[in-house]
C-alpha cells in the first residue's frame, strides 16, 4: 500500500511538472491537452491501492475469528484449536444446529477430559472426538450429517495436522 502510495505521489509531481510546462508553452489550452495525460498516468495506481485497501479492511475484518470459523450448511460454528493441535467446538453452535438434550453436566460425566470452558464470555466447548462419539449415539438426520462434517471439516484434518507435526520432529 505505501508503494502505490509513493507511485501515485511520484506521478502526480510528474504530471504537474507537464501541465505547469504546457500551461507556460501554450496557455490555457495546454491543460486540454494535460488533462488526459493526469487520466492515464494516474488511473491504474488508483485502482491498485484501492483494491490493496479493500484486502486490507477483509483482513482487518475477520482477523479475530481466522483459523477457527467454520460453517455448517450456512450456520456459524466456533472452534478452537488448542497447543497440542487438539480442536474444540462450541456447543452452542452444536446445539443450535441439531438441538441434542445432553446438557453440560451429562456430557462433562460421559466425556470428563473433554469438555472445557473457553473464552470471553466463558462458554462450553468439547471436543471434536468427543462430539464425534456422542453423534454416533444419536439418531437423527441432522446428527448424522453433522457428524460426517465434523468429521470431514474438523476432526480429519486435525489429525492430519498432528501427524505431520509429530513425524517432523521424529525425523
Amino acid at each position: 500500500m505505501i508503494r502505490a502510495a509513493a507511485s501515485i505521489t511520484l506521478r502526480v509531481a510528474a504530471c504537474a511538472a507537464v501541465s505547469w510546462g504546457a500551461w507556460r508553452v501554450f496557455g490555457a489550452a495546454g491543460l486540454v491537452f494535460a488533462a488526459p495525460l493526469v487520466g492515464l498516468a494516474l488511473a491504474r495506481p488508483l485502482l491498485e491501492l484501492a483494491a490493496a485497501a479493500s484486502r486490507a479492511m477483509h483482513h482487518a475484518h475477520w482477523r479475530d475469528v481466522e483459523g477457527c470459523h467454520y460453517a455448517f450448511r450456512g450456520r456459524s460454528v466456533r472452534v478452537l484449536e488448542d497447543a497440542a493441535g487438539r480442536r474444540w467446538i462450541r456447543l452452542g453452535d452444536v446445539r443450535a444446529i441439531i438441538g441434542f438434550t445432553a446438557s453440560d453436566g451429562a456430557l462433562a460425566l460421559a466425556y470428563p477430559d473433554s469438555l472445557s470452558r473457553i473464552g470471553r464470555p466463558v462458554e462450553p466447548y468439547i471436543r471434536a472426538e468427543a462430539l464425534l462419539e456422542h453423534l454416533g449415539k444419536e439418531r437423527g438426520p441432522k446428527a448424522i450429517r453433522l457428524r460426517a462434517w465434523v468429521e470431514r471439516e474438523v476432526a480429519f484434518p486435525a489429525a492430519q495436522h498432528r501427524m505431520r507435526s509429530t513425524s517432523d520432529v521424529v525425523e
